[in-house]
Parts: C-alpha cells; sequence; structure tokens
C-alpha cells in the first residue's frame, strides 16, 4: 500500500500532515498543494485503504478483501504449497466449514495404512494409565532416595568441615612459607650477584646465568664434600663407641 494523508490539520501558522510513519511540518503557503493531494488520493483509492494502518502483510490483507474465513473452496481446489498433504488440507477445511465444504466425509477417512501407523505409534508413545502411574510412582521413590542420599553425605561432610578447614589453612600456611622462601631465594641470588659483579645486573641475562650455575656447582661439590667428612665423622664415632664397648666387656671379664 502506497503512502497516503491520513490527517490534516490547520493551525494558524502551520499544517500538519501525517504520512504513514513520517510527520512533516510546513508552512501555510503549502496548505493548497496538500489539500489538492489528498482530493486526488482521496479518489485514486478506497478510504478503506487510506485509513488502514494495520501494518499487516499483503497476503492477509488479500484475504481480508476476499472475505476468506467466509468464502467456502472448491473441494478439488488444493493450495500450490500444499500438495503432498492434499487429505489433510480436506479434513481441516471439513472441520472448518462442515456441509458446506461439498466433499464426501467418508473420503477423508483415515486407511488401514494410517490406521495401523497410529496403532503402532501408539504401543511406544501412548502407554497404558497403569504403567504410567507406575512410572511416575517409581519416578518419586527414586528422587526421595537421592534427597536421602544427599542429605546423608552432607551430613558426613559437615562433620568433616573442621578437618578439612585445619587442611586449608595448612595448605594457606605451606604456600605462604614457600612464597616467602622463593622471594628469600631471589634477594640473596640478587645480593651474590651484586657482590661478585659490583653492580646491579638482572638474573636473566647470560652472564648471571653463567656465573649462578658455576656457582651451582661449587656449591655441590661443597655438599658432597661435607657430605663425606660427615660419613667418615660418623663411621669414627661409632668405631669409637664399638672400642669403648669392648674395652668395658674386657674389664667385666678380668674383674668377675
Amino acid at each position: 500500500m502506497a503512502a497516503s494523508l491520513v490527517q490534516c490539520r490547520f493551525s494558524q501558522s502551520k499544517i500538519y500532515v501525517c504520512k504513514k510513519h513520517r510527520f512533516i511540518h510546513i508552512s501555510q503557503r503549502f496548505a493548497s498543494k496538500y489539500i489538492t493531494d489528498y482530493r486526488k488520493i482521496d479518489d485514486e483509492e478506497p478510504i478503506e485503504d487510506i485509513r488502514d494502518v494495520s501494518r499487516l502483510t499483503e497476503k492477509l490483507k488479500k484475504k481480508l478483501k476476499k472475505n476468506y474465513l467466509n468464502s467456502v473452496p472448491e473441494a478439488d481446489y488444493v493450495p500450490p504449497y500444499n500438495q503432498k498433504g492434499i487429505r489433510r488440507y480436506q479434513r481441516r477445511m471439513y472441520a472448518m466449514y462442515g456441509d458446506k465444504y461439498e466433499i464426501n466425509p467418508a473420503t477423508l477417512w483415515p486407511t488401514k495404512d494410517e490406521i495401523a501407523k497410529e496403532n503402532h505409534r501408539d504401543t511406544f508413545f501412548d502407554i497404558p494409565l497403569e504403567e504410567s502411574f507406575e512410572r511416575i510412582r517409581l519416578s518419586n521413590e527414586e528422587k526421595a532416595e537421592n534427597l536421602r542420599k544427599s542429605e546423608e553425605l552432607i551430613e558426613k561432610n559437615m562433620l568433616k568441615m573442621k578437618d578439612w578447614l585445619k587442611a586449608y589453612e595448612e595448605r594457606k600456611r605451606n604456600a605462604q612459607l614457600k612464597e616467602e622462601r622463593s622471594a628469600e631465594k631471589k634477594r640473596l641470588t640478587e645480593e651474590k650477584l651484586y657482590d661478585h659483579f659490583g653492580y646491579q645486573i638482572s638474573v636473566n641475562t647470560t652472564k648471571a646465568k653463567d656465573y649462578l650455575r658455576d656457582l651451582a656447582e661449587q656449591e655441590k661439590k661443597e655438599r658432597k664434600l661435607q657430605y663425606k667428612q660427615d660419613k667418615q665423622e660418623r663411621e669414627r664415632a661409632q668405631l669409637k663407641e664399638l672400642l669403648h664397648k669392648e674395652a668395658e666387656a674386657e674389664k667385666e671379664k678380668e674383674t668377675k
């Protein structure tokens, strides 16, 4: 539908003309022009089209103009978009218009194949009422059992809550200690680099990495040497203690 004038209202200084969704403000000197256009539209188009602001599609407007709901279609007519569902369309038309739709109702009755298909469908989807009640009962029992188990689990977990909180605090404290040790290790490494090079140097540089690698190897050797010395000291202490015990045993024999 073409855009058309809906209303003309005059005031002392302006004329307001409404075209579908647009509002135009024009001066009074052009009023005669729009009044002439309004008369032309009134002569060319019906007043119903001028007043139509429903925003319906053209298909629905055509149905309304032809009084579609009150006009009974021909029995042999099938819409082009419904070629595969002719019987379904005819059944719908007969249900809508009744005897006015001139067709033999016996031809709309379902065939043996359709009835067999519906019966086959009922065996799978339309279960008996007793079986449906039994399924509902079993489902309710399962829900009640799951709720009971959930409540029991909550009670058990509430008893373990104190231990879990202690374990959480312990993990939190260990993480904090680990972070503090890492920060202290980083600080000591930076101090070693500063003492060796005499100026501040980044840990990620090649010189610093080489120095730290050599320092780690040296410390590893020192730890091995210290472990070896400690082992020898322990062996000497064990040997000395063994000799002391043997001497005491000999003295006891002599006194007897």
